[in-house]
C-alpha cells in the first residue's frame, strides 16, 4: 500500500512539474533583453519558381507578418515584418499565427513599426524535452539516471569552460588542453556513474589504454603519409590552426566510442564475479572478448550513422551545385571517415584490454594448467 502510494505521488510531481514548466516556459519573455513579439496574423503572397544554374527548382513566397511585442517597455506595440521564406527552408523560415519570434532592426516609419524576423523562440521545446529526457532517467534509472544526468551537465559546463580558456589564451598549440579536458571528462563521469571504486579504475584504465593507442596509430599513420591528400582547411569555421583542431575535435570522438565499448566489457565482467566469485582470468578474458565482438559491429555503424547525419546536408549542397563525387568526399566527408576510422580503431583494440584488465583484477589463478 505505501509502494503504490509513493507510485502516485511521483506521477503527480512528475505530471505536475511538467504542467510548470510547459506554462512557465510559454510565459517568460520577460526574461529576454532582446524583442520578442507573438505573431498575430499572417498574409502569405503567390509563391513564385525560381530555378538557379544547376537546375534545382525553388519556390520563394513573401508573406505579411503582424506581431505583437510581449516584454520590454514597449509591450503590447503592434509590428509589421516582411519576411522571404523558400519551400526548402535552407536559409530562412516560414512563421505561422502563435508563434513567439525574436525581433531586430525595429524602427519607426510614418507611424507604423517595422522589423525583422530573427528566429523563433524555441525555449519550450528546449525544456520540455531536456524534462521528458530527465523523468525518462528516473523511471527506468531512478537515482543512478540522475547522476549521469548530472555527469553530463558537469562534462557540459567544462567543456564550455576549456572552450572559453582556448579562445581567452588564444593559443596556436591548444591540443593537449583538449587532452586534458578528455581525461577529465573521463574520471568524472566514471566517478559519478560507477562511484569510486574498483570497477571505477578499471574501467578508466581500459579506456585511457584503448584511447592512447589508437590515437597512436591513427596519427602515426597520418604523419607516415605526410597528410597526403586530408585537408584539414576543409574544417568548416576554423579559425586557428586547423590540424589542432582535428586532433582535438578527434580525441574526443575517440573518447566517447572507447567509453562506451570498455563500459559495457567491465561491468559485465564484474557482474559475471559478482555472481561467481571463483570465476578464472581466462574464463572471464574469454567472456570479454565475446562481450567486444558483440558490440563491434553496432558500434562502428552508429560511428557512420552519426557521421551520415552530420555530413547529408552539405553533401547534399555539393552536389547540388554541380561537384563531382571526389571533390564533395574530400571537402565534406574525408576528415569525418578519418576520425570515424580512429575510433572503430579504438573500439576494436579496448575489447582485449578491458577483458585483460579486468580478468588480471577480478579472476582466480588456475592452478591445474599454470594459466593466469
Amino acid at each position: 500500500m505505501k509502494l503504490k502510494r509513493r507510485t502516485l505521488i511521483e506521477i503527480a510531481v512528475i505530471l505536475l512539474s511538467g504542467v510548470a514548466l510547459f506554462l512557465f516556459s510559454t510565459h517568460d519573455d520577460f526574461m529576454y533583453h532582446q524583442a520578442i513579439g507573438e505573431v498575430v496574423a499572417v498574409k502569405d503572397g503567390k509563391a513564385v519558381r525560381q530555378t538557379d544554374q544547376y537546375k534545382n527548382v525553388d519556390y520563394q513566397t513573401r508573406q505579411r507578418l503582424t506581431v505583437v511585442q510581449t516584454n520590454g517597455r514597449h509591450r503590447g506595440r503592434r509590428i509589421i515584418i516582411h519576411n522571404t521564406f523558400s519551400r526548402s527552408g535552407a536559409l530562412d523560415q516560414d512563421f505561422h499565427r502563435g508563434q513567439h519570434i525574436f525581433l531586430t532592426n525595429i524602427r519607426r516609419v510614418h507611424g507604423t513599426y517595422y522589423a525583422t524576423a530573427s528566429r523563433f523562440k524555441r525555449d519550450t521545446t528546449l525544456l520540455m524535452l531536456a524534462w521528458l529526457v530527465v523523468v525518462l532517467l528516473y523511471l527506468v534509472m531512478h537515482a543512478h539516471g540522475l547522476r549521469t544526468l548530472l555527469s553530463v551537465a558537469i562534462n557540459f559546463i567544462l567543456f564550455l569552460f576549456f572552450v572559453q580558456l582556448d579562445v581567452t589564451l588564444n593559443l596556436t598549440h591548444f591540443f593537449w588542453l583538449f587532452a586534458l579536458s578528455a581525461v577529465l571528462f573521463t574520471g568524472l563521469t566514471l566517478c559519478l556513474v560507477i562511484g569510486v571504486n574498483r570497477q571505477c579504475l578499471v574501467t578508466f584504465l581500459a579506456i585511457v589504454t584503448g584511447t592512447t593507442l589508437a590515437f597512436v596509430i591513427g596519427i602515426g599513420t597520418l604523419q607516415l603519409t605526410h597528410n597526403a591528400g586530408v585537408h584539414y582547411e576543409a574544417l568548416g569555421y576554423a579559425t586557428q590552426a586547423p590540424q589542432e583542431l582535428f586532433l582535438s575535435a578527434t580525441v574526443i570522438g575517440l573518447l566517447g566510442a572507447v567509453m562506451d565499448a570498455a563500459t559495457d566489457i567491465v561491468s559485465t565482467l564484474f557482474e559475471m564475479h559478482r555472481a561467481d566469485p571463483d570465476v578464472s582470468r581466462l574464463q572471464l578474458f574469454k567472456s570479454g572478448q565475446e562481450v567486444g565482438r558483440s558490440i563491434l559491429g553496432p558500434l562502428i555503424n552508429v560511428l557512420l550513422l552519426i557521421f551520415f547525419a552530420e555530413t547529408i546536408a552539405i553533401a547534399v549542397l555539393y552536389f547540388r551545385t554541380g561537384n563531382p563525387i571526389g571533390y564533395t568526399f574530400q571537402w565534406t566527408m574525408e576528415l569525418g571517415i578519418i576520425q570515424a576510422l580512429i575510433s572503430g580503431i579504438g573500439i576494436a583494440l579496448v575489447i582485449p584490454s578491458a577483458s585483460c584488465l579486468a580478468a588480471v583484477v577480478l579472476g582466480k589463478k588456475e592452478r591445474s594448467n599454470g594459466i593466469n
